[in-house]
């Protein structure tokens, strides 16, 4: 009965010095998955930031201090993250990596706040500019056509054709003028 109590134990000593590394393995192993899970989703946050980082720079019609702040944004995020993504590659257990990981999301919102951001910006700012054009288009035509009616109304009948004519021409030039530049408009 020692004997078989002997071996018992014995097997069940090499099964679980045997079953040990086993778990230490796996542990590493789920350790080097979730920092290379992190890191990939870092670095698809740093892709998109690069492509923010075009999209403004393409972006014609930014105005000099929203391009400025964006362009700020866009930096600051840049560097959070891959500092971000080097500290993830040093961390030792996966609560840690796990920490980074909310932290990745939490602390930059890259897809559902910076993206936004940029896209709307340019947008906004190339619609005020658009805007801004148009306003002064049509001011220019106001000024062009402005007493216009008053010059019309003005002409008094009379024998000289040809003086009438003449009189109505300036009228009859700044309309068919303004009519061109609404055009444009529209």
């Amino acid at each position: 009965m020692r004997k078989r109590f002997t071996v018992l134990v014995t097997a069940l000593s090499v099964l679980l010095a045997a079953g040990t590394p086993a778990y230490a393995d796996s542990a590493t192993s789920g350790l080097a998955a979730g920092k290379k899970r992190v890191t990939s989703r870092i670095d698809l946050r740093l892709a998109a930031l690069h492509r923010f980082s075009t999209t403004l720079s393409e972006a014609g019609k930014v105005q000099p201090a929203h391009r400025a702040a964006l362009n700020s944004l866009i930096g600051e995020q840049t560097a959070g993250l891959e500092a971000l993504r080097t500290k993830v590659a040093g961390e030792s257990n996966a609560d840690a990596v796990k920490a980074d990981a909310t932290s990745m999301v939490d602390a930059y919102r890259v897809f559902i706040l910076t993206g936004p951001k940029v896209r709307l910006t340019a947008a906004i700012d190339t619609e005020l500019a658009v805007a801004a054009a148009l306003s002064d288009k049509a001011d220019s035509v106001k000024k062009a056509l402005s007493g216009q009616v008053d010059t019309l109304l003005a002409i008094k009948p009379g024998p000289d054709r040809n003086a009438i004519t003449a009189d109505l021409q300036p009228v009859r030039q700044a309309a068919k003028t303004a009519r061109a530049q609404l055009k444009t408009l529209a």
